[in-house]
């Protein structure tokens, strides 16, 4: 009976100091480990700039193939997608994978309300249209659609509310405010998590630059030591109590992301000179941090228009235009725009001098 007690005595001693050790572990490990929300923002597709189904794609790409991260939370904002169809799909796919998400809805009711956007009584009559680059006709174009764009597309206004969600609605000590077409990979994860514990204490923002893809299965295929360098516009993530927003005035394509990244006091995003253009901030120098990398899934797009900068560019131009107005079309059955869109486009110039002059006059008779 003696030596019963004196082995359950034993046992129990040991049960407490295995509970001691577990706890100081527990103690230790939340002590150095941060927690992260993974917020990636779902847009609505925008051919030619992407495939009409990039989206839903590079969607169930990344629910079957991007690792679970320890004490990472990952939440996905479903922003604005005007079609019904395409966001009951989205919606069913992130539910089959027991998904968070966060919808922001489009209101047609809301856009209907919201007119053709003029900065000045004379501005565009004050513009030589026949003297300027068949790009920054595009861009001339692009701002009579200033408001629409800030309501559709809605790109600083999500990245806003993400931020807003991760302050008021999570403990996490970090947000990350990725676009939707982001994948993140162990390697890439482990660095992230490296710097956050080397410097998080000392640093409120880590700049992730990205990585694009023409196949997704580069992802597998390529060797560590293959991989090109990260050298596309980075994502960012946000230390709790950081205190820097996007600017909301920016519309999709004018600068959006790299605004900030600016006035963070990145250098190579300084201000780029375009028709009416919001004012920007100036570079403030505050604490950040580069490391790591993010691959930007593939657009569906030509993988050799995917390569250049400026296609890319008058792409998504082309994508924001048409977009927009064929959804005023479908509100009014009038539209701006005249241009056969099945016809292959190539290069910026869609439209004459002529032309884009009545593109003008037409909208300033439908304000």
């Amino acid at each position: 009976m003696l030596c019963y007690k004196k082995i359950k005595s034993k046992i129990q001693f040991l049960i407490f100091v295995f509970i001691v050790i577990f706890y100081l572990y527990k103690t230790f490990s939340q002590s150095v480990k941060s927690t992260i929300v993974l917020y990636r923002i779902i847009g609505n597709d925008l051919p030619p700039r992407h495939s009409s189904n990039q989206t839903l794609t590079n969607l169930l790409f990344t629910l079957q193939n991007e690792p679970l991260f320890t004490d990472v939370t990952k939440i996905w904002i479903l922003n604005r997608i005007v079609d019904n169809q395409t966001e009951q799909n989205l919606i069913q796919l992130l539910r089959r994978y027991n998904q968070t998400y966060i919808r922001i809805p489009f209101n047609l009711n809301e856009y209907r309300r919201i007119p053709y956007f003029f900065p000045s009584i004379n501005y565009f009559q004050s513009i030589d249209i026949s003297r300027l680059s068949y790009l920054i006709k595009l861009q001339l174009i692009d701002t009579l659609y200033h408001l629409k764009n800030l309501y559709v597309m809605n790109n600083n206004g999500a990245r806003n509310f993400a931020l807003k969600h991760g302050k008021e609605k999570t403990q996490a000590n970090w947000l990350a405010i990725f676009d939707g077409n982001c994948f993140l990979s162990h390697e890439g994860f482990n660095q992230i998590v490296k710097t956050i514990r080397l410097n998080g204490s000392r640093i409120q923002y880590i700049i992730v630059p990205m990585k694009r893809l023409i196949d997704n299965n580069q992802i597998f295929t390529n060797q560590k030591n293959n991989w090109p360098r990260a050298t596309q516009e980075p994502q960012i993530i946000f230390r709790r109590d950081s205190t820097i927003k996007f600017l909301e005035t920016k519309r999709y394509g004018q600068r959006t992301k790299q605004e900030l990244l600016h006035h963070l006091g990145l250098k190579n995003y300084n201000w780029q000179s375009s028709l009416w253009n919001p004012k920007e901030r100036t570079p403030i120098f505050t604490s950040f941090q580069r490391t790591s990398f993010i691959f930007r899934l593939y657009s569906g797009n030509n993988p050799k228009t995917e390569k250049s900068v400026y296609t890319r560019s008058c792409h998504r131009y082309h994508g924001i235009l048409f977009f927009l107005d064929n959804l005023d079309f479908n509100l009014t059955q009038r539209r701006l725009l005249t241009h056969d869109f099945k016809r292959q486009i190539r290069g910026c110039q869609l439209w004459s001098n002529k032309q884009i002059r009545e593109i003008i006059q037409m909208a300033q008779h439908n304000i």
